[in-house]
């Protein structure tokens, strides 16, 4: 039980990841706010391990937009991950300073603020001893300021970012509970980076990449391949390497609101296992001063 519960302590200091990372960039880089030039909303539900007791379920919702003559982007995200008796909730603001570097491109300079809160219920695991006073604690709560720092340059081509969404190095208490051990919120480092191509007038390709890199653990790296097809639907693949290959559809349901869903099976140990983790995602552009949906080439 000692094991299973460091293992999942551990697995829980990571940020949550997603398939369908190129549509959510505001929970990696806070210098995406506004680049869109549209109020956008982002709103993802991720169920990793289907089948596997105590599995990753993630939800996260974000909403960004341009002011102050498009010169400026506000968000905010909150996204809610849990793992077995442990949940965090993290709540950011982001703010973000647009310049014009050259003619169609842009530089993105954010920054990130916010509270990461951690639940721990102990009492919901279903230990040998059910008399072991480690876990009969009530439900401990900790909250924690947090901030970060991003930057992001793009054209209507391509875009490639850097970031460090939460620079405070969290030292989690542990409320003299010798199970729980040494506990921290590790810098988590995210390069990201696409490029559209445009086959002909009904198909365009968008290759894209996510690195993640945190102490302590290897680096992470995400590949993806799009195809849109008529600006109605987007099908690709995806590959993190050593963990996962997967699938995604993307479908316009109305003028700019896209629904998507991505399958991914693992491919590491964790394939005994489970039978593969779900991703619903749902996207949509909002042009604020007119109040209706509209029209965009972007394909990010």
């Amino acid at each position: 039980m000692v094991l299973i519960l460091q293992g999942i302590l551990g697995y829980a200091q990571q940020d949550p990841m997603f398939t369908q990372y190129q549509n959510n960039m505001m929970a990696v880089n806070s210098a995406y706010a506004g680049s869109k030039e549209a109020l956008n909303v982002v709103a993802i539900s991720r169920h990793q391990w289907v089948n596997f007791e105590g599995a990753p379920t993630t939800q996260s919702i974000a909403i960004n937009t341009p002011f102050f003559d498009k010169e400026l982007g506000l968000g905010f995200s909150f996204v809610r991950d849990q793992v077995g008796p442990l949940k965090t909730d993290n709540f950011y603001i982001d703010i973000a300073y647009k310049l014009k570097v050259h003619e169609g491109g842009h530089l993105s300079m954010g920054l990130k603020s916010g509270l990461h809160n951690r639940k721990n219920n102990l009492r919901e695991l279903n230990p040998l001893n059910e008399n072991d006073p480690s876990f009969q604690k009530d439900i401990v709560s900790e909250l924690y300021p947090n901030f970060g720092t991003g930057f992001y340059y793009y054209t209507d081509k391509y875009y490639l970012g850097v970031s460090a969404p939460k620079l405070s190095q969290i030292g989690y208490r542990k409320d003299d509970n010798p199970n729980l051990g040494n506990s921290e919120m590790k810098r988590h480092y995210y390069v990201v980076g696409g490029y559209v191509w445009d086959i002909n007038q009904q198909f365009q390709f968008k290759p894209t990449f996510l690195t993640k890199m945190v102490q302590g653990a290897p680096p992470s790296f995400d590949i993806t391949a799009n195809v849109r097809y008529n600006n109605q639907i987007i099908g690709g693949i995806s590959h993190r390497f050593g963990d996962s290959f997967g699938a995604l559809v993307q479908v316009k349901a109305l003028s700019q609101i896209w629904i998507g869903y991505s399958y991914d099976f693992t491919i590491s140990e964790m394939s005994r296992y489970n039978s593969g983790t779900h991703e619903i995602m749902i996207n949509l552009d909002l042009n604020l001063p007119k109040k209706d949906i509209i029209e965009s080439s972007r394909f990010f």
